[in-house]
């Protein structure tokens, strides 16, 4: 006869939302029931957080649709041949993770997880996932890693799916070959298909213009020059313009070359009739046109800006936050409608999504007249050495002691909440858990410390509603691309909510590098943002990272436009 298990009596007793079930313990229980949990389990229908990881689960009680308020299900390392298919009907998940089990199918209904963001299913026996998967119209994240496919699922390129899948994980198969509709996946960030049997890339890979992250490591490719490309680590920018001019022909076009001879025996008047269309095509993007983001070089001068402005970064903070990209906002007017408040907001709303609650970037405003030096100082030190006015506090106080009176907080909360764990608003505080030496960013001319990733800004730096020149820094941990592609995100957000900069009185001499091929008539200064370059260099000052460069910037919508020039 089975009997309640204590950590399930306790979730229920104390209403808990979040329940973490693991230790040699609990697997025993688990094998004692021939691979089964407890039916009490299915009735915590407050639970919206669950993990039952490496307890050697071989089923699934389809009382499991009863945790209706479930957002996050991890059951990892377990035996589960399969999933019931009434699991897909808590529509409520975000995040699913079944990796590493022997999963051989998906429930048929998967699509029915409408809010699913992050569905891990790596390490299984899988060799397709279900067609009804391409109603997942909020899923960016998909990890099919080590499994048995032979070829990319076609849902993967069929909309609503296609539209907001950012990430695939997909080495380790057996997959032969990328199809040409892999252009469908718009948002497609990062893209893994190392070791697999791949023999050729399509060229429609580099027209995945976001794609920043690719890995097709160990693959039997043809080609010499891209193999090595691959295999020796080199960037980005060159693997991915390597496949856009070598890689193999899309099959579509290749239906199409018939036409090119007729095309060349057309002569001058089919030379001339492609070249008025692609002028009308031209007018019609500058009519999609709705707003501007201008982009001064970094040498540009002026009273807003000091001279030489810059952030030096010194070893000890490439030791334990490594990655930072800075730019300008000039201009702005924050001090009409809700503007500021839609500012401060849109930091919070990106520190939530694209920045993982603060886990993978940090974003931090100051007021360009508050800066009153040459350059800002990126350092670390020991937490217990100096201090910090954080926003919003009424004095100055120890890094340390701050650090400590956040966490006394966020445990407080996750006591309120009757939560197991710390929540997700809190989660950041733990990647400084032990760490000898914490972060900054300080004023050369006072040193006074500014900014202190991820926990707080300063509050002698604070913007507000009269800030006109903000200084933007983005720190991370995980990579630059990262920190490049929060901040992509931040100015894309701030011109699609009207946060416009007012005309700046100087001569400009433009000086276009990239982006646009008809510069007239185009820019609206009454919807246009003013970025200015930020340099980023080394002690010795080596430069490390000017942002934005040529290769930022470069969004899927045509309604905002580019120009990069330099004021003189």
């Amino acid at each position: 006869m089975s009997y309640i298990w204590s950590e399930i009596k306790q979730a229920k007793e104390e209403q808990r939302r979040e329940l973490v079930l693991k230790g040699p313990e609990l697997k025993k229980k688990v094998d004692d029931a021939d691979g089964c949990l407890p039916d009490d389990l299915y009735e915590l229908s407050l639970l919206n957080f669950l993990e039952v990881n490496s307890l050697g689960v071989k089923c699934l009680n389809p009382k499991l649709e009863n945790l209706q308020n479930l957002s996050q299900l991890f059951l990892r390392q377990n035996l589960l041949t399969e999933i019931p298919a009434c699991a897909c009907n808590i529509i409520t998940l975000k995040i699913l993770d079944l990796s590493q089990n022997a999963l051989t199918l998906l429930p048929q209904n998967l699509g029915n997880l409408v809010n699913l963001q992050t569905l891990n299913v790596a390490h299984n026996s899988l060799s397709d996932v279900p067609e009804s998967a391409k109603a997942l119209a909020n899923l960016a994240v998909l990890d099919i890693s080590t499994n048995k496919f032979t070829e990319l699922p076609y849902c993967l390129f069929e909309l609503p799916l296609s539209a907001r899948l950012a990430e695939i994980h997909a080495s380790h198969n057996a997959i032969e070959d990328v199809k040409d509709e892999i252009e469908e996946i718009t948002m497609l960030k990062v893209f893994d298909l190392s070791n697999n049997q791949l023999n050729e890339l399509t060229k429609n890979i580099g027209y995945c213009l976001k794609l920043k992250q690719v890995n097709f490591k160990s693959n039997p490719l043809k080609d010499r020059r891209l193999r090595k490309l691959v295999d020796q680590d080199s960037s980005q920018k060159s693997i991915m313009d390597y496949i856009r001019s070598k890689g193999r022909q899309s099959k579509k076009k290749e239906s199409k070359s018939k036409n090119v001879n007729e095309k060349q025996t057309a002569g001058k008047g089919a030379r001339k009739k492609l070249k008025d269309q692609k002028a009308q095509e031209a007018e019609n993007i500058d009519e999609l046109i709705k707003c501007v983001i201008e982009v001064l070089k970094v040498e540009e001068q002026s009273t807003a800006v000091p001279e030489n402005f810059r952030v030096v970064v010194y070893e000890e903070a490439r030791e334990v936050r490594p990655f930072i990209v800075c730019c300008i906002l000039r201009g702005l007017t924050l001090d009409t409608g809700d503007k500021y408040k839609n500012f401060i907001t849109l930091q919070t709303r990106l520190h939530d999504e694209v920045c993982g609650k603060r886990t993978i970037a940090t974003i931090a405003t100051h007021d360009m007249s508050a800066l009153k030096t040459c350059f800002v100082e990126y350092d670390a030190q020991p937490p217990n050495t100096f201090k910090i006015h954080p926003l919003g506090r009424k004095a100055a106080v120890g890094a340390l002691e701050f650090y400590k009176r956040l966490c006394s907080e966020a445990e407080n909360m996750r006591k309120d909440k009757k939560r197991n764990q710390v929540s997700g608003i809190h989660k950041y505080l733990s990647m400084l858990k032990d760490q000898e030496q914490f972060a900054f960013l300080r004023r050369s001319s006072d040193d006074c410390i500014i900014s202190l990733p991820p926990l707080t800004n300063c509050d002698a730096t604070k913007i507000s509603p009269e800030s006109t020149d903000i200084f933007v820094e983005v720190t991370g941990t995980k990579s630059l691309r990262s920190c490049k592609d929060v901040l992509d995100e931040f100015l894309k957000r701030l011109v699609e909510l009207g946060c416009y900069s007012t005309a700046i009185k100087t001569n400009k001499e433009k000086d276009f590098y990239d982006d646009s091929s008809d510069e007239e008539n185009t820019e609206n200064p009454n919807h246009t943002l003013v970025v200015q370059q930020v340099r980023v260099e080394d002690e010795k000052g080596d430069v490390r990272v000017v942002y934005p460069a040529k290769t930022d910037l470069l969004f899927d919508t045509k309604e905002i436009k580019i120009l990069r020039y330099t004021e003189k």
